[in-house]
């Protein structure tokens, strides 16, 4: 039953058999990201395990290699996108012979340490392939296929946000049945064509209320997405005032951009992840500050402000953390707890090997501590130095480049969603200090990381020195 995974890959050929790379991100690989589970897969005889989502993205993949790849244009941010999946690879293939000095006998045929060298190499190999499938192919979309493209008369970045935010409202909305019976009803659906795989997804509950994960595994990472869709909602209301203004019933007052902004919000609070609503908070703050000052101010004041909400939140976690797991109070304190020790308890680990890590699969587990709740301490854990040094790369020189757009005059909608695209990083980068990056939230990163490269906005001042010219050379084509 596990072979449905393969519908994805069949419809997304169809598509493109009929229309273009461009149509099947949006009819197929958006709706199987956001509405289906990544948890479930499919693992084929010398294949990493595949999700829905992989099978789309990989006939995409093959299109753009084929018919969009000219169009490319090499950036470091390219070198390390790929470096970064590579490491992954690497840190599971070869850490723990390259740290303890086994590596020497990889060449000897009779030596069990060779065996085993063989299988973390090729359990390596096979984790390069699955990083290829989330990271880097939704890199390479979101640089190929999103900018400077119309599809159906209309720019394919607002059809991008629409089919996102449409999308995520059906997650809200299917999702209030969870919120109520604090259960999960994507896993009872689906989870019937997978019976022999245990998800390890368990539904929680807070305040009465069932937190909904939707279908992306856990609540953080689901109120993460709906940050996401929050961001790119406000951008596409500013930018398009005329969108989704029609009534959804005759005489009512409720229109479709209010519907999908509600929904969205509402996910986000069923969600009931303090995480992402502090990302929301410090991304709205980071949005006054660029409307009211320049670029370089603005991030120099929001730099400021953050150090000091850093300085309070460290002194505050600090007292409100300073006890034993058993003398904790509820289950808030206890997941806070749970995340202080896990600093304590995991920094000898990685001083132990900080080159490469101890792998991503087997690294050890300290005082039962299974789940590290921290992007950048599980990366320097199981990819060492390099492997957080390459993502740390990715998302600061996607900053920097947003920044740079922004030191320049740009038009209202280029500026605009240059904002966006900020609050969506500083939204997420400020929650991976409370979760790991995982499930649909790695592919929309990269897929957005690819967006930001592939923009090259015109100055507004050239533009509009441009467009006296042009009109002035029709003018003497019509005298002639």
């Amino acid at each position: 039953m596990a072979l449905i995974i393969l519908i994805p890959a069949f419809a997304c050929w169809f598509v493109l058999a009929r229309s273009s790379a461009r149509q099947a991100l949006l009819d197929v690989y958006l709706p199987a990201l956001l509405l289906l589970p990544q948890y479930y897969v499919l693992r084929l005889p010398h294949t990493p395990p595949m999700s829905f989502s992989d099978m789309a993205i990989l006939p995409i993949g093959f299109a753009m290699i084929f018919g969009y790849i000219r169009r490319w244009r090499l950036d470091w941010m390219d070198l390390w996108v790929l470096l970064y999946a590579a490491s992954c690879g690497l840190s599971e293939g070869l850490s723990n012979q390259l740290a303890n000095g086994d590596w020497v006998y990889i060449f000897s045929a009779n030596s069990a340490t060779s065996d085993q060298l063989s299988t973390n190499l090729a359990n390596g190999a096979l984790m390069f392939i699955g990083r290829v499938l989330s990271m880097v192919l939704p890199y390479m979309a979101g640089k190929l296929l999103i900018e400077g493209a119309v599809v159906d008369g209309q720019p394919m970045r607002k059809k991008l946000v629409e089919r996102l935010l449409t999308l995520l409202a059906i997650v809200a909305v299917i999702s209030v049945f969870d919120f109520l019976t604090k259960g999960s009803i994507w896993q009872k659906v689906i989870g019937r064509f997978f019976p022999t795989q245990d998800v390890g997804w368990i539904p929680q509950s807070r305040w009465g209320f069932g937190r909904i994960q939707g279908p992306f595994g856990h609540a953080i990472l689901a109120g993460m997405i709906f940050l996401i869709g929050f961001s790119y909602c406000l951008w596409l209301r500013r930018v398009y005032p005329d969108w989704g203004t029609r009534k959804i019933f005759q005489g009512s007052k409720l229109t479709v951009r209010g519907l999908l902004l509600g929904a969205i919000v509402a996910g986000l609070l069923m969600a009931q992840s303090r995480g992402p609503w502090i990302g929301v908070g410090l991304a709205l703050v980071f949005g006054m500050l660029m409307r009211a000052m320049s670029a370089v101010k603005a991030a120099a004041v929001f730099l400021a402000f953050l150090s000091l909400f850093s300085i309070a939140a460290y002194y505050y976690g600090k007292q409100y953390t300073d006890r034993d797991m058993n003398q904790a109070s509820n289950e808030e304190q206890r997941n806070a707890i749970y995340r202080r020790q896990l600093l304590e308890n995991y920094f000898p680990l990685v001083r132990e090997r900080k080159a490469f890590g101890w792998g991503v699969t087997d690294y050890p587990k300290i005082n039962g501590q299974i789940s590290i709740d921290n992007q950048y301490l599980l990366l320097a854990v199981t990819q060492g130095f390099v492997g957080l040094g390459f993502f740390l790369l990715i998302a600061a020189g996607t900053g920097l480049r947003l920044l740079r757009m922004l030191s320049r005059p740009l038009q209202p909608d280029d500026r605009l969603l240059v904002f966006a695209h900020l609050s969506v990083l500083i939204g997420l980068l400020t929650t991976l200090s409370t979760v790991y990056m995982g499930e649909q939230v790695v592919m929309l990163f990269f897929l957005i990381a690819g967006w930001v490269q592939g923009m090259h906005p015109q100055s507004a001042t050239v533009q509009a020195l441009g467009a006296p010219a042009q009109q002035q050379l029709r003018f003497r084509r019509v005298l002639v």
